[in-house]
């Protein structure tokens, strides 16, 4: 039987406990959540997580691994670098932008990793396999369209999570 991505990503945060993100400071994974917080946030998301992600913030980690900033959690989990977690990131993006009516942010679309200068991996909560797509905030000007800002960059999750385990960087296969 193939082990899952799950069982590999345990795996390897035993063997790597901790992680450095871009700027070289270190960052711990986060205790895993219980099933109410994970039901808590589904039903503040309106919608299910990927059985992935929710599998790892479950059995694994609650945020606090991976690469750039780190995923980020749910409800009590790592968070951004403006103290936000993805439902919290995920509200304020979907709340649209009262300046620029173009803005309408893809409902599902879960910002997980946060790579510095407001710029994010989303996840397509919606889509299986859950595409993985970087999504450069900063880069949005006003009246131009959403898809300006999002690069599709791996077909699923667990895709992006094996690239990054085995050392890929993920950086680099988008902007260069």
């Amino acid at each position: 039987m193939a082990d899952t991505v799950v069982e590999r990503l345990q795996r390897y945060l035993k063997a790597n406990p901790s992680c450095r993100d871009v700027v070289d400071r270190t960052f711990r994974p986060c205790s895993p959540c219980s099933r109410q917080v994970i039901e808590a946030a589904e039903r503040d998301l309106g919608f299910a997580l990927p059985a992935v992600l929710r599998d790892i913030y479950l059995h694994v980690a609650n945020g606090g691994f991976g690469p750039g900033y780190g995923v980020m959690g749910v409800y009590g989990g790592f968070k951004d670098d403006l103290n936000h977690d993805i439902v919290e990131v995920y509200r304020i993006y979907t709340q649209g932008d009262p300046e620029d009516s173009s803005w309408i942010w893809p409902r599902g679309w879960v910002p997980i990793c946060h790579w510095g200068c407001i710029i994010y991996s989303v996840v397509d909560c919606l889509t299986s396999p859950h595409p993985v797509y970087f999504a450069d905030i900063s880069a949005k000007e006003a009246g131009t369209a959403m898809e300006t800002i999002l690069h599709h960059h791996k077909p699923s999750l667990a895709q992006w999570l094996d690239d990054w385990m085995v050392g890929k960087d993920l950086w680099k296969e988008v902007w260069g």
